[in-house]
């Protein structure tokens, strides 16, 4: 009883704390002046001065300054700006940019929680982002995403063009004058160098860039540390002191199979307690493509231009996982974790209002105690009989996602529910999903469904007498050109399509390697790792000539048919797309960086 007593005084205490927290000046230099309210005279700023809902901020020639919000969320202002607070809620959060520079830093909210910042131009709504914002009082706006989203919305919406936009992780949009169109692109390295610079009030230039100076440094570092040490534990403890990665995000600069320089980023973030979600992100500001089907490789139909391409990995479990990583190996060693669902998709995502992707999921089955990747992921209610059931066969979700304006779904928040697996096939056999939760009962692509389909991989036994899978191995050139047979819906009566990949192991200038690359290396497995990366390019080709019949191995002449022609077109992709992805061992390194000490202590 005293435990109810208690949890029903806590849930009626909370509003009243979280109404009592404030915003308060975390650090400053220079000329800094504070209103702590609406109705308060402004005063020089000093260090934790709170500052109230209406009150506000404000920068001199050579002042800066750092906001903390009660959520933990922190905004940098430069100097000559001035900020501020419209709204400090508990769950809700809006801050004002009249003029100037800032940086703003967001975790992961609650549910229902919003955070706001607006400009002369704009209202920006955000969740776990980090971002920088330029703004001047005529209505002229820069706008950075470093980490997360963007959703932006205009007060005055341009003549020509959406009046919502969303700035993925990646991309600025700068806008020259309310009610103009505004511009949305890559960022540059020097961009992003730009905004990923120290703001931390009262250091000069050269400090600013030394964080990041330091970095590159010391990756530079991690390449040479085998030569200074001897044994495998020597090298390992060499490793974990030298240029540690900061939480878990790795990057790195390096060209491509193509020789288009790429930029690599990887985050492991937390969306809510049970997931875990992994993301590689690469950018290209120019991507060209280089054709092998001499050697057995697929043809790339679409153009050039920046690109943005992606592989995001999420995964739920049955309880919340602690927020320390360096606590991770000794709760899963004692508790009964188990996955509930997982998804792999990989994405074009150039362009945010339509998203090429390619999608695998998983869903716990409890008889077999393991991730499933079969006919339950599309309906989770069908029970498997057994290994051999006809339904036990991998699946995929893919195609092009486009906004849904008549229902009010974005391409990207369609990729979301896809991530979170809130789809399933409807009871139709045609291939078709629909949305679950929020959209429930919506087809995917309502005005296009054929554009995003589920199939089901095919083979000899569901296919006797059809050409059904086709592989081509470099030997002793690290490289593959594979793609799969698909049966759209699982039905006879439908259409196949091949998921068709080209594989390459590749080093940081872009050659593709060679076996003997590393088994006549006198390099240490770390320094391997930081020299080399791998590459996969991803298309969804047509089937129309190669599900005819005819068995035995697919010839040369069969894979040109399957080189062709891609399944899926839109407006942005009526040339056909790919998929590009490099992918480096970073993050993975950065993580056992932060694991091992915890690993070795569970193993004494």
């Amino acid at each position: 009883m005293r435990k109810h007593i208690f949890a029903v005084c806590f849930i009626l205490a909370v509003p009243a704390l979280a109404s009592a927290q404030e915003a308060s000046i975390f650090s400053l230099a220079g000329s800094v002046e504070v209103k702590a309210d609406r109705d308060a005279e402004w005063v020089s700023a000093g260090k934790n001065m709170e500052i109230r809902e209406g009150g506000a901020v404000r920068t001199g020639a050579d002042g800066a300054a750092v906001v903390l919000m009660p959520n933990k969320s922190r905004i940098w202002i430069r100097e000559n700006s001035g900020l501020e607070i419209e709204q400090r809620k508990s769950m809700a959060s809006r801050l004002s940019l009249l003029f100037g520079r800032m940086k703003v830093r967001v975790p992961h909210l609650m549910r229902k929680e919003r955070f706001e910042v607006r400009t002369p131009a704009a209202v920006c709504a955000v969740r776990g982002t980090e971002f920088t914002v330029d703004a001047t009082p005529e209505g002229a706006m820069d706008i950075k995403v470093l980490y997360g989203e963007v959703k932006l919305n205009f007060t005055v919406p341009p003549v020509k063009g959406k009046s919502e936009i969303h700035i993925p992780q990646g991309q600025f949009l700068s806008l020259a004058e309310k009610g103009k169109p505004a511009r949305q692109a890559l960022l540059t390295k020097e961009q992003e160098y730009k905004a990923l610079e120290n703001w931390n009030p009262g250091l000069d230039p050269k400090e600013r860039m030394a964080e990041i100076i330091e970095k590159e440094n010391s990756r530079a570092q991690i390449k040479e540390f085998a030569k200074v040490t001897s044994g495998a534990e020597q090298q390992v403890k060499a490793f974990i002191n030298t240029a540690k990665e900061s939480d878990l995000e790795a990057g790195r600069t390096l060209n491509d199979a193509h020789g288009n320089l790429v930029r690599v980023e990887q985050r492991l973030v937390r969306p809510d307690p049970r997931t875990l979600q992994f993301v590689n992100i690469v950018k290209r500001t120019a991507y060209s493509y280089t054709d092998r089907q001499d050697l057995g490789g697929f043809t790339y139909n679409g153009g050039g231009g920046a690109r943005l391409d992606l592989m995001q990995m999420t995964m739920s479990f049955n309880q919340s996982l602690p927020q320390r990583i360096e606590e991770w190996p000794s709760f899963f060693s004692a508790n009964s974790v188990k996955p509930d669902k997982a998804s792999f998709i990989s994405a074009n995502r150039t362009y945010d209002d339509e998203i090429f992707f390619i999608a695998e999921g998983y869903r716990y089955d409890s008889a077999r105690d393991e991730l499933m990747n079969n006919y339950m992921v599309v309906d989770p209610s069908h029970a498997l009989v057994a290994r051999d059931d006809p339904d036990d066969r991998k699946v995929v979700v893919t195609g092009i996602l486009e906004n849904d304006v008549s229902n009010g779904i974005t391409a990207a928040s369609g990729l979301n529910k896809i991530a979170r697996l809130e789809f399933n096939d409807g009871g139709a056999a045609d291939g078709t999903l629909v949305y679950e939760g929020t959209h429930a009962g919506v087809t995917i692509n309502d005005s296009n469904p054929t554009n995003v389909v589920w199939a089901m991989k095919m083979d000899s036994s569901s296919d006797p007498g059809l050409v059904t899978s086709y592989s081509q191995d470099g030997d002793p050139v690290l490289r593959q050109y594979k793609a799969d047979a698909y049966r759209i819906g699982n039905d006879s009566a439908n259409d196949g399509v091949w998921v068709a990949a080209e594989n390459y192991v590749i080093s940081n200038g872009g050659a593709i390697r060679r076996s003997e690359d590393f088994t006549s290396s006198s390099s240490d497995p770390f320094t391997l790792l930081k020299e080399n990366a791998g590459q996969t390019i991803l298309y969804v080709k047509s089937s129309v000539a190669d599900f005819s019949g005819g068995g035995g191995p697919v010839s040369l002449s069969r894979h040109a048919d399957i080189s062709a022609d891609d399944y899926f077109s839109s407006t942005r992709y009526a040339s056909g797309t790919n998929i590009d992805l490099v992918f480096i061992p970073d993050l993975a390194v950065a993580a056992i960086q932060r694991m091992l000490p915890a690993i070795t202590e569970l193993g004494n």
